[in-house]
Order: structure tokens, then C-alpha cells, then sequence
């Protein structure tokens, strides 16, 4: 079980904890069947495409005032400056009306189609979070936050799981497979050689079923941070959602997220496992924390 505390400014920023709330974040009512006790130990909420969250217990603006003047400069510069980069964080405002905010596109998508997500990502932000002071969307190829607090560098510890697809045959095998490889995306992500912060890999799982990862933080974070964001999500996902063929953890600072079919890069499938081949160690992954020539 995880918890995730009511959307304030991180604890550094606060004079006492703040109470915690469950949460767990589903993507198909079918799963939900199979999860009757959790539901008297945390809030079970359906997800929706794109997956957003509109951090309800922030404040919310008022329509026409400074800060929603403030708020849509601020994505406008967010839309204008993402496909340079793949990531640009940046301050509108001064005081109580002041904006921050950041967009990241993955790092295996081109300069368009960053460019195209990071549009969408601005426009729906506004329709499904309206006079929200605080909300963040994840699509599959960028995600974008702002906050009325200033946020960079700051890890968000908030979790939000997204679960699909049919069960895994013998889950305590992929239970096991599962967290080292994420561990090895993760340390692939976090060395110091690596300045983007990314990695993505597959692992065979069975003759049949190959299991593709990905882990990426925000370019705000450093090293350290983003290691341990990422390793908070692990420890979410090997506890909540190991037992399904597709899932999530997105958080404002960091996304993992598994599948059984290729989802990023070239959506080359890997090659098939050699006949052979004993059930898979953690070492017959292939990570991919390598530079992109998609930005410049």
C-alpha cells in the first residue's frame, strides 16, 4: 500500500506534516472486481485518457483575475519552448499570482510530434482541470505540470497507479522479474554518465510474452532526486499492480511504466528469445539510456 498526502507545497515548505490519503488509480473496471478488501483501505478512482490530475485540495483562481492571465502566459511559453529541447521549465508572475510550470516530452519522440503533444497537453490541462492553481497531465509522449509554488527541483512523492490488461501467468515469477528490471532501468537512468535521466529496455518473460520498460524523471531533478523518485515508484508498482500485463506510476516528478508490446522508440519488437534459453536473469535486458537524435 502507498500513500499520497494532500496536494500542498512540498514538506520542506511546511511547518507540520499534512494527514495522508490512499489512493490507487485504475484503468479497467474488471480489475477493480478483483480488488474487494483494498477497497476499504484506499480511494479507487477509474482513470481517465489523458491522466490528469487537478490536485483538488489546492486553491483554485478566480476566472479573470491575475493569476489565470498569469497561468495562460505561462503555457503559451511552455508550448512555444518544448520541442527545442524536449524540456522547459519556467516562472510567470510575481507574489501570490505567480505561476510555475514545466513541460517534458520522452526522449525518444521527434521535435513534432513533442511540439503537437505539448499543444494538446496546454489546451486540456484548462478543459479538465478548470481555476485549478495546481495540476499536472501525463500523455504517452510528454507530460506538463504548474504549480502556485515554485516546485523545481523538488521531488513529488505523489503516486498515481494505472493498471490494464488480462492477468500475467505465474506472477510470482514476474513479480520477482519485474523489480530487477526496473532496478536496472533505474540505475541506467541515474549513473553519473547519464545526464538525461531516461532509460528504456525489454526482458523476456516467458517464449511467448517479452516485457518492455521505460523510466524517465523530470529534467528539473538532479541524479540523486530522480533516484529516488524512481525508486519509490518501483517499490509502488511491485506492490500494487505486478500481477497485470500493463501498468503505471505516473508522478509529477518521475513516470515507470511496463507493457507486453513495444511502446517507445521505433516500436521495434525485440528479437525472439533463442529457444534455448533459460527463464531470464535481470542481465538479458537491453536498457537504452543513450542520447536521442531527435532534439537537437
Amino acid at each position: 500500500i502507498f500513500s499520497r498526502p494532500p496536494y500542498l507545497p512540498p514538506s520542506s515548505a511546511l511547518s507540520s506534516p499534512s494527514p495522508k490519503r490512499f489512493v490507487v488509480m485504475a484503468a479497467c473496471l474488471h480489475y477493480l472486481k478483483s480488488l474487494p478488501v483494498l477497497f476499504f483501505f484506499f480511494h479507487v478512482i477509474c482513470a481517465q485518457v489523458p491522466y490528469h490530475d487537478c490536485l483538488t485540495t489546492a486553491l483554485n483562481y478566480t476566472s479573470n483575475s491575475t493569476y489565470e492571465n498569469n497561468l495562460n502566459r505561462l503555457l503559451a511559453s511552455l508550448r512555444e519552448n518544448a520541442s527545442f529541447t524536449g524540456f522547459y521549465n519556467t516562472s510567470v508572475g510575481k507574489g501570490a499570482d505567480q505561476v510555475h510550470g514545466l513541460v517534458q516530452c520522452y526522449k525518444d519522440i521527434s521535435a513534432g510530434d513533442c511540439s503537437t503533444c505539448a499543444d494538446s497537453a496546454a489546451s486540456q490541462i484548462l478543459e479538465l482541470c478548470p481555476n485549478s492553481k495546481a495540476a499536472v497531465i501525463w500523455f504517452d509522449n510528454c507530460l506538463l505540470r504548474y504549480t502556485s509554488f515554485n516546485f523545481f527541483g523538488i521531488i513529488d512523492e505523489s503516486k498515481n497507479s494505472y493498471v490494464d490488461g488480462d492477468s500475467i501467468p505465474n506472477p510470482v515469477q514476474f513479480k520477482q522479474l519485474l523489480r530487477s528490471f526496473f532496478n536496472n532501468l533505474s540505475m541506467s537512468a541515474t549513473t553519473k554518465n547519464s545526464t538525461l535521466m531516461y532509460a528504456t529496455g525489454y526482458v523476456w518473460y516467458t517464449d511467448n510474452i517479452t516485457l518492455y520498460g521505460l523510466v524517465e524523471c523530470t529534467g528539473d531533478l538532479s541524479l540523486k532526486s530522480c533516484d529516488s523518485c524512481l525508486k519509490t515508484s518501483i517499490t509502488t508498482i511491485w506492490q500494487c499492480c505486478s500481477d497485470r500485463e500493463s501498468a503505471r506510476i505516473l508522478s509529477p516528478s518521475c513516470v515507470i511504466r511496463y507493457e507486453i508490446y513495444p511502446f517507445y522508440g521505433s516500436l521495434t519488437p525485440a528479437p525472439a528469445r533463442p529457444a534455448s534459453s533459460p527463464p531470464p536473469p535481470p542481465a538479458n535486458q537491453s536498457t537504452t539510456p543513450s542520447t536521442p537524435d531527435n532534439f537537437p
